[in-house]
């Protein structure tokens, strides 16, 4: 059987997500000793000029590399750094009135404007680019229609900033429609698609990857971005309705609007997929913790506030995503794991805090008989907000199952417990998310979260 067809003949029923049968291959050669596994840190999800973020790209891959990042990939949106020569892209047209100027350029040029206004590019972004890396490193144009910037590419940024066993980038987009954003890793191909109806976008743009990527001689990953964004956008039936989409953010999931008490934040969507997949005996949906910045010399774009740990045996695009769908990764927003240990039975983490405090570990779960009615509240969309069919379901899903006060805890799963997962974070240490007030805090800041496992995994 191809491998096109193997994939649509088993798309949905595979635990390996959207590159399934490239990863179960890679999962199935010999594991590493454990002394060979490191704990890498990085960020998928992120912006620069190419589309809306503040930042020529090389000042932003700089800025991850330098701040302690291992691997990186700039996700901007609908577009690929590729090195075709064009003008438009995300909500943008900068075409020269003059074509013949750019013949024999590559890559994508951006027109300087006289003050910021998204997705506007200044002088000063410029300039922070030639402060850095020289004045002679930026290629400008100046033309009839104002001073044009060349953006590089990622063949570029990967010449320039790419270093063995050092630092990764990850080449991805993110498939922006109006309701559902989606990252798209290690792609080399562009895809957008628009419904109406946010369920049939979300199932659209799995089973469109599907299509469009199934010759892929390399693997790659599918992740959902920021389901809160902009109001409730993902509910929980969206998710269960593909079960081979195994990772959604967590960590990012800032909105306009506050929280509904009797609905779900983003922590507990996760627990609301996993209780039924587990219920279900389907894959795990795995957290993933970004920034999605759009200026990493903007405090209140909150560059760093949110990243991935992986634990790899290399730093490459293969030992990475093989990592990731076997759940070897944390999430975190200020907090480190000194070590993060699932037997098939029995959870063991130990934190490693930078900041003196006082730490908690709560474990986490759901148990089998949970509760599995739910209800729909209506918001009619007042206030500006978006009108929304919102899912309540119970709040016996996800579930403190017991909590340790210290940095050192372990919790062995029960005979009815579908899964458990750990969460430590520093007491009082407040909200990590954008400012806004919430009925309830949805994320805590200088926290950290494992992923779910159940009887049998094994980490």
């Amino acid at each position: 059987m191809k491998r096109r067809d193997f994939i649509k003949a088993t798309a949905g029923a595979l635990a390996f997500g959207v590159a399934g049968p490239r990863i179960e291959l890679l999962a199935s050669e010999t594991a590493p000793t454990q002394q060979k596994l490191r704990w890498y840190k990085g960020n998928i999800h992120c912006h620069s000029q190419w589309s809306d973020g503040l930042d020529l790209p090389e000042v932003v891959v700089d800025a991850y590399k330098k701040n302690g990042y291992d691997f990186f990939s700039l996700t901007d949106h609908n577009i690929l750094h590729k090195e075709e020569l064009r003008f438009t892209g995300f909500a943008m047209n900068y075409t020269p009135s003059n074509l013949k100027i750019f013949d024999g350029e590559t890559s994508f040029w951006k027109r300087i404007a006289p003050s910021y206004a998204w997705p506007n590019l200044i002088e000063a972004d410029v300039k922070r680019a030639q402060d850095l890396f020289g004045e002679n490193s930026v290629t400008l144009k100046d033309t009839e229609d104002g001073v044009y910037v060349r953006m590089l590419t990622d063949k570029e940024l990967s010449e320039k900033f790419e270093e063995k066993d050092k630092f990764l980038l990850i080449r991805g987009y993110e498939m922006t429609a109006q309701n559902v954003h989606v990252n798209l890793l290690n792609v080399d191909e562009t895809f957008f698609i628009e419904d109406p109806s946010i369920r049939n976008l979300v199932s659209a743009t799995y089973d469109k990857a599907l299509e469009v990527y199934a010759d892929n001689s390399e693997p790659y990953i599918y992740t959902l971005n920021h389901p809160m964004w902009q109001y409730y956008n993902i509910q929980p039936s969206y998710v269960f309705a593909r079960p081979g989409i195994r990772f959604m953010e967590v960590t990012n999931n800032n909105t306009s609007w506050k929280y509904l008490p009797e609905a779900w934040t983003p922590e507990q969507l996760w627990d609301i997929v996993n209780a039924h997949r587990a219920k279900n005996e389907q894959p795990a949906l795995y957290a993933t913790g970004t920034d999605d910045s759009h200026g990493v010399f903007r405090k209140d774009y909150l560059p760093f506030h949110s990243w991935t740990r992986v634990r790899s045996a290399a730093l490459d695009i293969k030992s990475i995503f093989a990592a990731m769908e076997k759940g070897a990764s944390y999430i975190s927003t200020g907090l480190e794991f000194a070590d993060i240990r699932f037997d098939g039975k029995t959870l063991e983490v130990k934190l490693d805090p930078q900041v003196e405090g006082e730490y908690k570990i709560e474990f986490i779960g759901t148990k089998k008989d949970f509760d599995e009615t739910n209800k729909i509240l209506e918001i009619d969309g007042s206030d500006g907000r978006p009108a929304r069919s919102v899912e309540c379901w119970s709040k016996e899903i996800g579930k403190t199952l017991a909590t340790v006060d210290g940095l050192e805890g372990s919790y062995t799963l029960k005979p009815d417990d579908l899964y458990v997962r750990a969460k430590g974070y520093r007491v009082n240490a407040g909200c990590c998310n954008h400012g806004e007030s919430y009925d309830i805090s949805p994320l805590s800041a200088d926290a950290a979260w494992t992923q779910p496992y159940r009887q049998g995994d094994f980490l």
